[in-house]
C-alpha cells in the first residue's frame, strides 16, 4: 500500500459515506499487477468497514469465469457450508445468496471481472430492495468497458503507476525489510526502482530477487538487464522483468514455480497438496525429509515475491495455502509450452450432454476464455500431465496421449468414474469430491 493512502482514503469513504438510497457499485480499474486486490483488501479487511456492513463477501473471478464458483465463493463469506450445498444447481444457489442478503447492508467485492457477461451473471442475485439501504459491489477490473458498464453513478477509481519516491519506497521495503541499507547499494537500487515506471508487482519481484544478493556486481547485472528491458509497453515490460527473475532460479526452483500453472487460475492451494504433489513427480532430489525440503523451496518462491501466502497455521510458523499472482501465472504457461518440462493437456468431455468415459478425449492445453469454460467445466474438468517427447503433439492420436500421461489431476467434477479404459502409470492421481 505505499503511496496509495490517498485512493484508499477516498475508496472507505465512497464505501461508507452513506446510509441511504440503492446499493451502488464502485470499479477500481488498472493494469494486471497495479495493486487493484491489495487496496480492495486493504479496505475489505479495515475496523470501518467491519463496523458499517451487516454482511461481507469476496469472491475472485479471473479468466475462467464460472458463475456456479462465484455463487459458492460469495455464499462460503456468509453462511455454514457443506458438501449438499456444492451439489445445488446455479438457480438454487442464486435464490440461497438473495435470501442471505435481504434485509442486510451488505459489500460484496468481485476480484478481476474481465466481461460484462459475466458482471450480467452475477449483479442479478443481488438484492436492491430498499431494506438494503447503504450496500456497496466493489469490482476490480482490467477492462474500462467492465468498468463503465457496471458503474452507474461515476465512481469509478482508475489506478495509475506510483511515482519515483514512492517506488523506491517500496523496493527499498521489500530487498532490506528493516536493515539498515548500505549507502554503495542505494543510487544502484534506485536506479532499478526507477526503471519499472512504478508498477509494483515488479518492483517487489525483482525486489525479491535481490534480496540474498549482498554483491553490488550483482546489483549492477539487474540494474543493466532491467533497462535494457525497457519498453513503452508496460505489458511487455511487466513479462520481461517477470522473466528475469524467473531466470535466475535455480532448475529446481523453476520446475516447482511451473507447477502452479497445472492447477486453476487464481485458486488457493493447499500447502500439503502441493508439496505431495512436488514430491510424488521427483522434483525434489533429497533422499531424506523430502517435505521438509519442500517447505524451504516454497519459501524461497514466497520470499522472491513470486507466490503469495494466503493462509499461515494459528501460530503463524507454516503455510498453510498459497497461489500465485495471475501474471506469474501466465509466465508459468508459457514457460511451460517452451521448455518442455512437461506437457499440460486436459481431459473435457467430447459432448457436454453426455459426460462419460466413453465420451472423452484428451487434447492439448489452451488456455479456455469467455463463454467456452461452462461447456469444459459443466460436467468434468481433468488436467494430465504427460511426458514431453520432441514432436508436435497430435489432437487426434488420443491412445498415444494416453501412453504417456503420468499425472492426473481433477477440478469441478461432480461425478467419480474411470477416467479412461487402459492401462496406466500414474506418479499423480488427485480427485476431488
Amino acid at each position: 500500500m505505499v503511496g496509495r493512502d490517498d485512493q484508499k482514503e477516498r475508496l472507505l469513504e465512497d464505501l461508507t459515506g452513506s446510509y441511504s438510497g440503492e446499493p451502488k457499485v464502485i470499479p477500481i480499474v488498472g493494469m494486471g499487477g497495479i495493486g487493484k486486490t491489495t487496496l480492495a483488501k486493504e479496505v475489505y479487511y479495515h475496523e470501518s468497514i467491519l463496523r458499517r456492513f451487516d454482511v461481507r463477501a469476496w469472491a475472485t473471478v479471473s479468466q475462467q469465469q464460472n458463475i456456479k464458483e462465484i455463487l459458492l465463493s460469495l455464499l462460503q463469506s456468509m453462511i455454514k457450508m457443506d458438501d449438499t450445498i456444492k451439489t445445488k444447481g446455479e438457480a438454487e444457489l442464486e435464490d440461497m445468496l438473495q435470501k442471505s442478503l435481504k434485509r442486510k447492508r451488505y459489500l460484496i467485492v468481485l476480484d478481476d471481472i474481465w466481461s460484462c457477461g459475466v458482471w450480467d451473471g452475477v449483479i442479478r442475485c443481488f438484492s436492491t430492495e430498499d431494506f438494503n439501504a447503504g450496500s456497496r459491489t466493489l469490482l476490480t477490473t482490467r477492462n474500462n468497458e467492465v468498468a463503465c458498464y457496471a458503474d452507474t453513478e461515476n465512481l469509478s477509481m482508475q489506478m495509475g503507476f506510483m511515482n519515483k519516491n514512492a517506488s523506491w519506497d517500496l523496493f527499498k521495503r521489500a530487498a532490506f525489510s528493516s536493515e539498515a541499507l548500505p549507502f554503495e547499494f542505494e543510487s544502484v537500487g534506485k536506479q532499478i526502482a526507477h526503471e519499472y515506471h512504478g508498477l509494483p508487482l515488479t518492483i517487489v519481484v525483482v525486489a525479491g530477487l535481490l534480496k540474498s544478493k549482498w554483491e553490488i556486481d550483482d546489483w549492477e547485472s539487474v540494474a543493466k538487464d532491467v533497462k535494457s528491458f525497457v519498453t513503452n509497453d508496460p505489458d511487455k515490460q511487466c513479462s520481461r522483468v517477470l522473466g528475469l527473475s524467473y531466470n535466475h532460479l535455480t532448475s529446481d526452483l523453476k520446475t516447482c514455480l511451473l507447477h502452479f500453472g497445472i492447477f486453476l487460475e487464481d485458486s488457493d492451494i493447499p500447502v500439503k497438496r502441493l508439496v505431495r504433489s512436488w514430491m510424488a513427480e521427483g522434483f525434489l532430489k533429497l533422499e531424506n525429509d523430502l517435505e521438509g525440503e519442500a517447505e524451504k523451496c516454497l519459501q524461497e518462491l514466497v520470499d522472491r515475491c513470486l507466490v503469495l501466502v494466503c493462509k499461515k497455521s494459528l501460530d503463524g510458523t507454516k503455510i498453510r495455502s498459497c497461489k500465485v499472482h495471475d501474471l506469474i501465472y501466465a509466465l508459468c504457461l508459457r514457460e511451460i509450452q517452451r521448455e518442455n518440462i512437461f506437457i499440460m493437456n486436459d481431459i473435457v468431455p467430447l459432448y457436454t450432454d453426455f459426460p462419460y468415459p466413453s465420451r472423452q478425449k484428451m487434447q492439448p492445453f489452451k488456455r479456455v476464455t469467455g463463454d467456452k469454460i461452462n461447456d469444459y467445466c459443466r460436467y468434468s474438468h481433468y488436467r494430465a500431465l504427460l511426458t514431453p517427447v520432441h514432436r508436435q503433439l497430435r489432437d487426434h492420436d488420443n491412445n498415444d496421449l494416453v501412453k504417456r500421461t503420468h499425472s492426473i489431476f481433477s477440478f469441478h467434477i461432480s461425478f467419480l468414474s474411470p477416467l479412461i479404459k487402459s492401462e496406466l502409470f500414474l506418479k499423480v492421481l488427485e480427485l476431488r469430491h
